[in-house]
C-alpha cells in the first residue's frame, strides 16, 4: 500500500513528489529536513522511479550520517536497505578502494590514518624537532589541502608540493603563519625550516604512510577527485546512481563539489543545507559559490522551508532576528517568508550575564545548574569558541564542585549539591583513548602486516627487551638500505629463518612460486564474486612451469565492472565454469606454495571471502608476498608504483592490461627483477641484521600470527577479547578501573556493531573502518554515562540539546583574536548563530570580563525583547 504523506506540510510534499526536477533545498536545523528525504527516497521506490541501490544520500558528520540511516529505516522499512548512506569522506574511502586495485598505487587493503597515527608518523620525519610536531603537521596538511584546491597533481609529489607552497606563499602567507602558530603565536622558526625543505618534508611523509598501507583524510579527498579525472571511472559512477541527495552542502569546498560534478551525470540531484550554518571557510567551504554553479549547471527549483519544529517559539524568533540584523541582505533574498515557529510554547527570554571572571563565570553557570537539576544531564550542553577556554571552563568547574563537597562534609553548608558530571569531548574521543588506539592497533596490524606505526605502538607497552635504541637502529638507514622494516620481524620467514624473503627465495629454487590475480564483479571483498581467476608457477630463472587460467560464473551480473576488465555476462556464460570448482582447482594448485601478487591482499581478501562462503577450506600456503610492497621499499622515489608504471619503467615484455592473465605475467617479471637486482645482493647482510634483535619480536609474533590464523572464523566481538587477553593489554591496564571499563566497553561496540552476514574477517575490517572514519563520538560516550558536555560549537553542529550554556562571550574570545585581526567576522557570526540554535527550550549566555574585556558584539544583534539582561 502507497505511504500517506498528509503528515507532511505543504512545503515539505511538494519535495517528497518533485522526481524529475533538480532541487535546492535551504532548510535550517529543526525544519523536518531528515523527514522529508526519507519520504522522497520511499516515493522514489512506490514509484519505481529507481532502485534502492541507486539512490545516495551524502552527509558530511557521522551523526547526521546515522541519523539518515535511521530514519530510512523506520520510514522505508526493508525497501531501504539497499539505499548508500555515506558520509562524504566515506564515499571517498570507496572511491579510493574501489580504484586501488589497478589505477592508484595505494595499498588494496589501506588504513584511513586519524590525527593520532598521523602525528606519529610526523614525529618520525627527518626535519621534526621536538615540540614542533603539531605545527608541522598543521603544515602539512595545508600543503596537502591545497594541492587539491589548486588541482596540482603529476607524478612528482616533492615538485607539486613546492609548487602549491609557492602559491601560498604569494597569495595565503597568513595562512602558513597561522599553521605554524604555537601558544598561540606563529614560529617563524618552523615557517623557515618549513618554506626550505617543504617537498622533501611532504614527499616523505606521504611516503611512510603508503608504507604502513595508510591514507590520511586528505589523501581521501586528494585520491579521489585524481581517480575521477579519469573518464572511464566517471562514467562508472555516473551509471551507478540515479537519485543524489546531498546534505550539509554549505560545509562542501570547491574541490569535494568538483568530485561530485564528475559523478552527477544526468542523475535527479537534490542538494539542502542551510546557509547561515557555514562555520568551515577556513577549510575552503564557500557556499554561495556552490549554490551559483549548482543554479547555473543544474538549473534546480528552488525549496526553502521556513516552519521550525525545535525550539520553542522565543529561541526560534530570537535566532531569525539574529540573522536578520546580522545578514539582512541574504535573510532577504532566501526568505520569502519569515521563520516560523510552530511549537505552542513560548519559553523562557535568553539569559544573558556579564560575570567578573571565568571563575565567576564558571560559579553562575555552576548555581544556575543547581536550580534547574536535570533528569537528563546529556540533554544539557556548554558551549565555547575554542578548546583552550573548555579546559578553562572545565578546572574552574571541577574546582567549584569540589569546594562545595567539602565545604557539605565540613558542615558548612546544610545541603549537598544536585550531582553533575561533566565531560570534555576533546579528552573523551572513545576511539582514540590510549587503551583503546592499543587493541585497534592489535588488530589494524592482524589484519595488515605492513602496519608499521600500530607495531610500534604495541612496541612500546607491550615489547618486552625491544627499547627505543633498538627500534632507532631497525629504523636507521643500514636497515633500510637492506631492504628491512620492522614490520619483518614478525614474519613467519624472519621467525623460521631469519630472514623476511628467505621462504620466497627457497619456493623459487623449488619452483614453487605461484603468482596470481582476479577479477571480480565489483571491489566488495565481502559480497561481490570471482568471475575471472588466472595463476603460474615460477621458478627462479622465471620459467612458467603450470599454468591455470579460468572464466568463473557468477550469481550475480557483473554490471559496470565490464568497464575496468571488459568480461561480459555472455562470455562468462559461455566460457565460465561454477565457482565452486574454479576456486577448488586454484586450492589445489597453489597448496603449500608461496603465493605473490601485485597489491595482491585485495585478491586474498575477496578469494577468502568466497571461499567461506562457498563453505570450502581456506587457502593453505606458508607465505605470500606483494610486490607493490617488495618495489616501494627498495625504490622509495618513484614517483608511483602501480603494476603498469613498474613494467614500463623496468621494461618487463608484458603490460598490465586489467586482464588477470596478463597481469600475473607482468608481476612475474617485476618480482624476478626485485629479486635479481635488490633482494639477493643482500640476503646476508639482511641475515646478519636481523639476527640481532629477531628473538626479542618472538613474543610479539606469536600473539600477532596467532590472532590472523583466528581471523577468518572468529566474530569481532571475540576477536577484541581475545585480543586483549594474548597481548597482555588487560594486565596492563588491570590497575585502572577507568580503562578496564573502556576495555570492557570497546567489546560491547563491536558485538553491537558485528555485521552477522559478513564473514569475520569482513566484519572486523567493517568495524575498523568505522573507527577510522570516526571522529567524535558524543552521543556514543553520553549514552555509557549521561554527563554535561563541554565542548566547542564546531563539535555541536548537528547536535541538539533542551539546555544550552555559551560561555566565554567577550571580544577576543569569541569572536576569535584571529578573526579581528583579519576582520573575517561573518563566519564568526554564523557560528554564532550555530551555537544559539543548538538550545530547544532555554538559552543561557555569558562573558567574563576581566582585564577590561568587551562583551561579544553579536549578543546585540539578538533583539533586545528575547534577552533578560539581569545584573
Amino acid at each position: 500500500m502507497a505511504m500517506d504523506f498528509d503528515f507532511l506540510n505543504e512545503k515539505q510534499r511538494q519535495v517528497v513528489n518533485e522526481l524529475d526536477r533538480n532541487i535546492l533545498l535551504l532548510a535550517s536545523a529543526g525544519t523536518g529536513k531528515t523527514n522529508t528525504l526519507s519520504c522522497r527516497i520511499v516515493n522514489i521506490l512506490e514509484k519505481e522511479r529507481a532502485r534502492a541501490e541507486e539512490i545516495i544520500c551524502l552527509t558530511f558528520t557521522n551523526k547526521a550520517c546515522n541519523e539518515m540511516k535511521q530514519r530510512i529505516a523506520s520510514v522505508a522499512g526493508v525497501r531501504g536497505r539497499g539505499v548508500t548512506v555515506r558520509t562524504f569522506h566515506g564515499f571517498c574511502y570507496e572511491i579510493l578502494r574501489w580504484a586501488a586495485k589497478g589505477q592508484t598505487d595505494v595499498a588494496g587493503d589501506f588504513t584511513v590514518a586519524d590525527e593520532t597515527d598521523c602525528l606519529e608518523i610526523i614525529r618520525g620525519l627527518d626535519y621534526c624537532q621536538a615540540h614542533q610536531e603539531n605545527a608541522l603537521q598543521a603544515l602539512v596538511n595545508l600543503i596537502k589541502e591545497y594541492r587539491g584546491e589548486y588541482n596540482i597533481f603529476s607524478d612528482d609529489r616533492q615538485a607539486d608540493y613546492e609548487r602549491v607552497l609557492l602559491r601560498l606563499k604569494e597569495e595565503k602567507q597568513q595562512r602558513i603563519n597561522d599553521a605554524a602558530r604555537q601558544k598561540g603565536r606563529p614560529n617563524h622558526d618552523i615557517v623557515m625550516m618549513f618554506e626550505a625543505h617543504c617537498g622533501e618534508i611532504v614527499s616523505q611523509y606521504d611516503g611512510r604512510l603508503l608504507e604502513n598501507h595508510y591514507v590520511d583524510f586528505c589523501d581521501l579527498i586528494n585520491g579521489a577527485y585524481q581517480v575521477l579525472q579519469q573518464e572511464e571511472s566517471c562514467r562508472f559512477w555516473q551509471d551507478r546512481f540515479r537519485f543524489w541527495c546531498v546534505d550539509e552542502v554549505q560545509d562542501t569546498s570547491r574541490l569535494e563539489y568538483a568530485i561530485l560534478t564528475r559523478m552527477f551525470g544526468d542523475s535527479n540531484l537534490l542538494l539542502c543545507g542551510d546557509f547561515f550554518q557555514t562555520i568551515y571557510e577556513w577549510r575552503g567551504s564557500e557556499p554561495q559559490l556552490i549554490y551559483d554553479r549548482f543554479a547555473r549547471d543544474y538549473h534546480p527549483m528552488l525549496m526553502v522551508f521556513h516552519e521550525n519544529y525545535r525550539s520553542v517559539r522565543t529561541l526560534l524568533e530570537a535566532s531569525y532576528g539574529f540573522l536578520k540584523n546580522r545578514f539582512p541582505e541574504q535573510v532577504a533574498g532566501l526568505f520569502r517568508e519569515d521563520a516560523a515557529a510552530m511549537s505552542e510554547e513560548q519559553g523562557e527570554k535568553i539569559h544573558y550575564r556579564q560575570l567578573n571572571s571565568t571563575y565567576v563565570e564558571a560559579s553562575w553557570i555552576y548555581n544556575q545548574l543547581q536550580k534547574l537539576q536535570p533528569e537528563d544531564l546529556s540533554r544539557v550542553c556548554v558551549l565555547t569558541r575554542s578548546n583552550y577556554y573548555n579546559q578553562k571552563l572545565s578546572d574552574y568547574l571541577a574546582r567549584i564542585r569540589q569546594q562545595r563537597q567539602e565545604q557539605f562534609e565540613l558542615g558548612q553548608r546544610d545541603e549537598a549539591d544536585f550531582p553533575l558530571d561533566f565531560m570534555l569531548v576533546e579528552e573523551f574521543k572513545f576511539f582514540r583513548r590510549q587503551e583503546i588506539k592499543d587493541v585497534v592497533a592489535a588488530l589494524r596490524l592482524v589484519i595488515n602486516p605492513q602496519d608499521a606505526s600500530s607495531l610500534l605502538r604495541l612496541v612500546k607497552r607491550f615489547g618486552r627487551r625491544i627499547g627505543p635504541a633498538t627500534v632507532a637502529q631497525i629504523q636507521s638507514e643500514e636497515y633500510r638500505a637492506a631492504g628491512i622494516r620492522i614490520t619483518d620481524f614478525l614474519h613467519a620467514s624472519a621467525q623460521k629463518y631469519g630472514e623476511p624473503f628467505e621462504m620466497l627465495l627457497r619456493a623459487l629454487e623449488q619452483g614453487e612460486v605461484v603468482v596470481f590475480d582476479v577479477e571480480a564483479t565489483g571491489l566488495d571483498t565481502a559480497r561481490d564474486e570471482i568471475i575471472q581467476l588466472a595463476a603460474i608457477k615460477l621458478d627462479m630463472q622465471g620459467r612458467e612451469l603450470e599454468r591455470l587460467v579460468h572464466y568463473v560464473r557468477a550469481s550475480r551480473p557483473v554490471g559496470q565492472s565490464e568497464a575496468v576488465h571488459h568480461i561480459s555476462d555472455a562470455k562468462l556464460l559461455a566460457e565460465g565454469i561454477e565457482p565452486e570448482k574454479a576456486l577448488q582447482d586454484f586450492l589445489d594448485f597453489a597448496r603449500g606454495c608461496v603465493v605473490v601478487g601485485h597489491n595482491v591482499v585485495f585478491d586474498l581478501t575477496i578469494l577468502a571471502s568466497q571461499l567461506a562462503r562457498l563453505g570450502l577450506k581456506p587457502l593453505e600456503i606458508p607465505a605470500f608476498y606483494d610486490t607493490l610492497d617488495i618495489f616501494r621499499r627498495f625504490y622509495p622515489q618513484l614517483p608511483n608504483h602501480k603494476l603498469e608504471f613498474l613494467g614500463e619503467h623496468f621494461h618487463v615484455g608484458h603490460k598490465s592490461t586489467h586482464d588477470a592473465f596478463d597481469d600475473i605475467c607482468a608481476t612475474g617479471e617485476i618480482l624476478l627483477y626485485a629479486v635479481k637486482h635488490d633482494i639477493l645482493p643482500v640476503r646476508d647482510v639482511r641475515r646478519s641484521l636481523i639476527s640481532r634483535h629477531i628473538r626479542n619480536f618472538a613474543p610479539l609474533a606469536e600473539a600477532v600470527n596467532g590472532l590472523r590464523c583466528k581471523l577468518a572464523d572468529m566474530r569481532p566481538g571475540r576477536m577484541v577479547v581475545e585480543t586483549i587477553t594474548r597481548l597482555g593489554i588487560d594486565k596492563y591496564y588491570q590497575r585502572e578501573p577507568g580503562r578496564m571499563e573502556n576495555l570492557r566497553n570497546l567489546v560491547r561496540q563491536a558485538r553491537q556493531l558485528d555485521k552477522e552476514e559478513l564473514s569475520g574477517y569482513d566484519a572486523m575490517q567493517s568495524f575498523l573502518r568505522l573507527m577510522s572514519l570516526s571522529n567524535t563520538e558524543l552521543d556514543l560516550m553520553l549514552q555509557e554515562k549521561p554527563r554535561i558536555p563541554i565542548i566547542t560549537v564546531h563539535q555541536a553542529k548537528g547536535s541538539e540539546f533542551d539546555t544550552v550554556f555559551m560561555a566565554g562571550l567577550q571580544e577576543g574570545v569569541f569572536p576569535s583574536k584571529i578573526s579581528l585581526v583579519h576582520e573575517s567576522l561573518d563566519e564568526e557570526a554564523r557560528l554564532f548563530y550555530v551555537g544559539i540554535t543548538r538550545a530547544r527550550q532555554r538559552l543561557y549566555l555569558t562573558a567574563a570580563m576581566d582585564r577590561g574585556s568587551v562583551p561579544c558584539r553579536f549578543i546585540n544583534a539578538i533583539p533586545d525583547e528575547f534577552l533578560d539582561r539581569e545584573p
